[in-house]
């Protein structure tokens, strides 16, 4: 169990070298999007906050690790879980949807990383086969095996 804010960080790390800078790819379905946090996520963050609305091209490195950390990271209970489970848990979060993580953490049983990876996996050959989803089905599996690699380090 951890509530570690080193770990956090490392992991923010992480998911950051994978989502980059600002893009708004037609066929995103997340739109607008700046170091992975979309504009309608940033928008309520803000409206949560009384802050006016604005793009999200113009978003903080102390906004992106508030919202990480508040909306991700913890409303994701990494927290309370192991340091391999955290990250991986976390990046799920970021990438597929907090809701994903709790269906890949019963996959695994809650205990074997791999499983959960696994059904990560299967359901992005899945996402693959909706439109024109399978543009990133190379990108999202690249991920998936760095964070394999990644997790040996936690």
């Amino acid at each position: 169990m951890t509530d570690n804010k080193e770990l956090f960080n490392k992991a923010l790390q992480f998911v950051l070298k994978w989502e980059g800078g600002y893009v708004n790819n037609p066929n995103d379905l997340g739109g607008a999007t700046n170091k992975g946090i979309t504009q309608g996520t940033y928008d309520s963050w803000r409206k949560a906050r009384n802050l006016a609305l604005q793009s999200v091209r113009l978003i903080t490195d102390n906004e992106v690790e508030e919202i990480y950390y508040t909306r991700y990271w913890r409303v994701a209970g990494c927290e309370k879980m192991t340091s391999k489970f955290a990250v991986v848990c976390f990046d799920t979060a970021v990438n597929m949807g907090v809701s994903r993580v709790s269906e890949f953490l019963k996959a695994a049983n809650y205990l074997d990383v791999d499983k959960f990876l696994a059904a990560r996996e299967k359901k992005y050959k899945e996402f693959a086969n909706y439109g024109n989803q399978r543009i990133f089905l190379k990108g999202w599996l690249n991920r998936l095996n760095d964070l394999r690699n990644f997790i040996k380090t936690v």
